[in-house]
């Protein structure tokens, strides 16, 4: 074992229990590194890892004073109990949330963004967030209870776009939803119940976009905030889709209709 650089600060809270504050994987582990959003607290990497890995690294660690050692395949895979590390562990402290406020006044006109009414799936969250990220929501709100914090697992589950795109915590997701219609943002929620596809909406203006829950769907205190409801449109036998996929599917459709000729988004009364 090496221990190249030593962090000589405190530590903040760690991401969880000692089995549950592990980061591992080559591609979320150094999209984390690079991004400097998340505080990494411990950084292991394995001896079997090409010389340019372990420069990178060693310079990364020295420039924000944190801990790297580089020791045996094994030994990392001791730590997070997988195999599946790539030679790539860090020990992570708690998620940076965003705030409420920073991200509203931060917004671009005609904002897109997502709230989220309560992921139970790491998985699923973790793929909403990668989605998201990829096709350009502005940030993704989600409740402070009922929903799935960002874990390790969804971070890797969303390839390190965790990294990259705010996420706010809010303690009442339907006084958040009233506060975003209060600001010209309409509030659009998903339903099989619905008549109106999701094509036959508006989504060139500033809208949050509502993905419900993966067994009870959208809550109806939720529900009766929004200002539409709309429906995916289904051709199977399979009475719903996947969160994550619907999140996909409507994200990417309130892109398409923003690329059209004509429709950029409109800036709204904030």
């Amino acid at each position: 074992m090496v221990e190249r650089y030593r962090r000589r600060k405190g530590k903040p809270a760690l991401l969880g229990n000692h089995q549950r504050c592990w980061l591992w994987g080559r591609h979320v582990v150094t999209e984390t590194l690079r991004a400097a959003r998340w505080t990494v607290l411990e950084l292991h990497l394995s001896d079997r890892l090409p010389e340019d890995d372990l420069a990178f690294a060693t310079e990364w660690s020295q420039a924000r004073e944190v801990t790297l050692t580089i020791e045996s395949f094994d030994r990392l895979t001791d730590l997070c109990h997988s195999r599946e590390h790539q030679g790539f562990l860090a020990k992570m402290a708690a998620f940076p949330y965003d705030r409420v406020e920073d991200v509203l006044s931060a917004a671009k006109p005609g904002p897109l963004f997502g709230l989220l009414d309560g992921l139970q799936d790491p998985h699923n969250f973790g793929a909403v967030i990668r989605s998201a990220h990829v096709l350009g929501v502005d940030a993704l709100f989600v409740p402070t209870h009922g929903q799935v914090e960002v874990t390790a697992q969804v971070a890797r589950s969303s390839a390190g776009a965790v990294n990259h795109i705010p996420i706010a915590q809010a303690d009442d997701v339907v006084v958040l939803a009233e506060q975003l219609r209060s600001l010209g943002i309409r509030v659009i929620g998903t339903s099989q119940r619905a008549s109106q596809p999701i094509s036959d909406s508006d989504l060139t203006r500033a809208a949050a976009i509502v993905i419900g829950n993966e067994g009870t769907g959208i809550r109806d205190e939720l529900l009766a905030v929004c200002d539409e409801l709309v429906t995916i449109p289904q051709f199977g036998a399979v009475e719903s889709l996947n969160a994550a996929v619907s999140a996909g599917i409507l994200f990417y459709e309130a892109q398409r209709q923003r690329a059209l000729p004509g429709r950029s988004p409109i800036a709204e009364r904030r």
